[in-house]
């Protein structure tokens, strides 16, 4: 089986399905840093579509392109099934075909315009001109050829306005306003670990990169906790603001994504998070259960089984819960999405303990407000085994720098990570059921350093990459606007698995 692309160019692309695994997506759009494959439509979006091999079947899948994606003659909203006697269009030209080997590779368009013989230019007319007729018939070939202009020029303004139009409602069709999350319709969504691949001198790819980033959280979102039966957690927002100026304090040396003299070990390449995702299995077949919403996350706080962390210690200061909202709890499936949490159902319960004493402090399930700061919270929580990787790291950094690290990213639920998703070509894709996003597991956690010196960068990458040799994390480096290292700890270290 393979995949046949034909854009309005002619330019057919094929692809050999064969070989494909259930691990390798093939995206489409008309930029190369984009999609893997590059397409010469206009009309399509820079990332349009993606299609993989799922258990034999092959799907498609729309990425919140402008011009839309259709399976026979019906524009697709959510993944599809596709066959070999479907026709499928990307945007307003580019087509395309599933084939068996060996077929024609070139499909006539069904719309073809002949053109009639040109007559002989030795080819006497039927009826001699006199020379009266000739010099009547100048004039009006003069004003028919100025009233033949006139119509086309009419005609031209009339089909730009028509496309226009069409233009502006498809763009409000694929950009709402406020994201929907419904059932049948969520998926494919993309989250945003791992990122990377952006050309960070590329317009659309910053835009794509501010879209998809959690919105830094800022002094006036973090209330201070006085009360707690954990001392560590009783931290000032002034101690907080100081280490995040220190952090961010200027450098005497280049900072950036890419600085003179970066170093990568090949430890940080990266692979598609597979080992992340193999553990994340390993720990669901064990017992683990991923955090589908904010009312399972509560009950993991609860059962102690992820602990959490303070807004900022010596070595390293919490960034996280920027996006978090004040709107009512939701709970959350891939069959009936999300629906809100009402009093008397089990997690309704679950908030509510919870709510009755967050480690020492009360919050009211019916205060906007206080519904907030019990999200933010929860998203500060960690693995308490995966707690003490991340001390040893920004200890270390601080001790050789004296800055505090900023860390990005802890344990987010499902929910939260569909509402931050964005089209990326390189982000964790959350399919449905069964997906394996590394920070619903409680170990995974991000570190910003877009503002550190390549000094900085590549003594943080060493230690990484000696903790990665040594079976205790998985890390790589990413290479978007929010340029971070993403790790993700090993929870019972390389005891039982083995990559």
């Amino acid at each position: 089986m393979r995949l046949r692309i034909e854009p309005p160019d002619g330019n057919s692309q094929i692809i050999d399905l064969n070989e494909k695994t259930s691990l390798d997506e093939i995206t489409i759009g008309r930029s190369g840093a984009a999609a893997k494959i590059a397409v010469s439509d206009p009309s399509i979006s820079r990332l349009h579509a993606s299609l993989w091999i799922e258990n034999g079947d092959i799907w498609l899948a729309d990425e919140n392109s402008t011009n839309g994606t259709y399976v026979n003659g019906e524009r697709i909203y959510k993944p599809v099934k596709i066959r070999k006697t479907d026709e499928i269009r990307l945007g307003l030209g580019t087509r395309i075909f599933l084939e068996d080997d060996g077929v024609a590779t070139h499909v006539e368009s069904h719309t073809q315009i002949s053109k009639k013989p040109e007559s002989s230019s030795t080819k006497k007319p039927a009826v001699q001109k006199t020379k009266s007729q000739e010099d009547d018939f100048a004039p009006k070939i003069l004003i028919l050829a100025a009233v033949s202009a006139l119509v086309i020029i009419f005609g031209a303004l009339i089909a730009f306005f028509i496309a226009k139009h069409f233009e502006e409602e498809n763009s409000e069709v694929a950009k709402p306003t406020k994201p929907i999350v419904r059932s049948g319709a969520l998926i494919p969504v993309r989250v945003i670990d791992p990122l990377g691949g952006e050309d960070p001198e590329d317009l659309d790819d910053l835009i794509a990169s501010w879209e998809v980033e959690e919105k830094e959280i800022s002094a006036e979102d973090i209330n201070e906790i006085t009360v707690s039966e954990s001392e560590e957690l009783k931290v000032s927002v002034d101690f907080w603001l100081r280490q995040k100026q220190l952090a961010y304090a200027p450098r005497s040396s280049p900072t950036g994504i890419t600085p003179p003299g970066l170093q990568v070990p090949p430890e940080l390449f990266g692979d598609g998070v597979i080992k992340q995702k193999m553990k994340l299995a390993e720990m669901l077949r064990l017992g683990y259960k991923q955090p589908m919403d904010f009312a399972d996350l509560a009950e993991k706080r609860l059962k102690k089984e992820l602990i959490e962390l303070p807004i900022a210690t010596e070595s390293y200061f919490l960034d996280v819960g920027g996006s978090a909202t004040d709107e009512i709890f939701t709970a959350f499936d891939f069959d009936t999405g999300s629906v809100p949490i009402t009093p008397g159902s089990r997690k309704y319960e679950i908030l509510s303990q919870l709510a009755n004493n967050f480690d020492g402090q009360k919050y009211d399930l019916n205060n906007p407000q206080h519904r907030k700061q019990m999200r933010i919270r929860l998203l500060r929580m960690f693995h308490p085994n995966a707690k003490p990787v991340l001390k040893e790291i920004a200890d270390a950094y601080f001790k050789r720098f004296g800055r505090p690290l900023r860390v990005t990213s802890l344990t987010r639920s499902m929910d939260y990570q569909i509402l931050l998703n964005k089209t990326n070509p390189n982000s964790f894709k959350v399919r449905g059921a069964g997906s394996l996003p590394p920070h619903t597991s409680g170990c995974a956690f991000d570190l910003a350093r877009k503002h550190m010196t390549v000094e900085e960068q590549n003594f943080l990458m060493q230690k990484l990459a000696e903790l990665e040799k040594r079976g205790i994390i998985d890390a790589l480096i990413e290479y978007n606007q929010n340029a971070c290292f993403h790790i993700f700890v090993y929870p019972d270290r390389p005891k039982t698995f083995n990559p």
